[in-house]
């Protein structure tokens, strides 16, 4: 079962029980309507869960490093500004399919050998650009 087929399970489990319990409310002292309020409400919160896994899974791929020592296709998507790893350490670079890696900072355009970049990753957004 792949994740997102889990969590529409664990949703349409609880919903399930939430209809059966609303079927027994009639008897407010009835067990089945506690067992099936208890099983709706482990349902939902193991769905939260397995959405918070899913986040934390797609976080984890986009802002994984791309080692190009293993892997020298796998490139940035063209002029895109990225952090690289060279030999001294990190730094901004900006990737061109037409050129090669480019210094993303500097005024005046300045081209690295595809050689000197050893991985990159995306560079990770603030989630408030107030600062």
């Amino acid at each position: 079962m792949k994740l997102e087929e889990a969590i529409k399970h664990a949703k349409d489990v609880a919903t399930k029980k939430y209809r059966q319990a609303m079927l027994h409310r009639a008897n407010a002292e009835d067990e089945k309507l506690d067992r099936c309020i208890e099983c709706m409400k482990e349902h939902e919160q193991l769905a939260e869960w397995l959405e918070e896994l899913k986040e934390l899974k797609e976080y984890k791929e986009k802002y994984r490093w791309h080692d190009l020592r293993k892997n020298p296709d796998d490139l940035p998507e063209d002029n895109k500004d990225v952090l690289v790893t060279i030999k001294g350490g990190c730094v901004n670079r900006t990737w061109h399919d037409s050129c090669g890696w480019r210094n993303a900072t500097a005024k005046k355009a300045r081209y690295y050998s595809d050689k000197s970049v050893l991985a990159w990753k995306e560079i990770e957004e603030f989630e408030n650009d107030e600062i």
